[in-house]
């Protein structure tokens, strides 16, 4: 890697690492806004498939991760939620995801991008790993990193 890409990869780097937490706390304020709203935010959905190919699903509590409700069959989660929620209360946590605030690849091919977000968003890489490649401390990669 020459010196102009190093420098190029570890600017992009530092962009999306500042991306990441402007979306994590406009999240965080979409998440405090619906509970002060009075909505309880669940979490869940289909798990997985039985033996005769029809869907499981689960509801939790985000916050406490308490099981709300498990079951099977697609009509049965509607059902569910219905009869659990009947004023209407709960809102699924991916309903106040946003999309990603993107940054500047600055000449950087796509391909490259896309590893390099991968790379910053495993749970394997850790914040000492990042850390020493963009310059950073360990701390201020762990709060760019960090999620509600």
């Amino acid at each position: 890697m020459t010196d102009t890409t190093g420098t190029a990869v570890r600017d992009y780097l530092r962009e999306h690492l500042r991306c990441r937490r402007v979306d994590e706390d406009a999240r965080l304020e979409r998440i405090h806004a619906a509970e002060a709203a009075g909505h309880r935010l669940i979490d869940g959905g289909q798990t997985g498939r039985t033996a005769d190919d029809q869907s499981t699903w689960e509801i939790t509590d985000w916050r406490t991760g308490e099981r709300l409700a498990s079951g099977i069959g697609d009509d049965t989660y509607d059902t569910e939620v219905t009869r659990l929620d009947p004023d209407g209360k709960w809102l699924h946590i991916d309903a106040l995801d946003t999309d990603l605030t993107e940054a500047d690849p600055a000449g950087l091919p796509v391909s490259l991008t896309n590893a390099l977000q991968d790379w910053i968003g495993s749970a394997s890489t850790s914040d000492e790993d990042i850390a020493g490649f963009v310059g950073w401390s360990v701390e201020e990669v762990a709060r760019h990193r960090e999620e509600a």
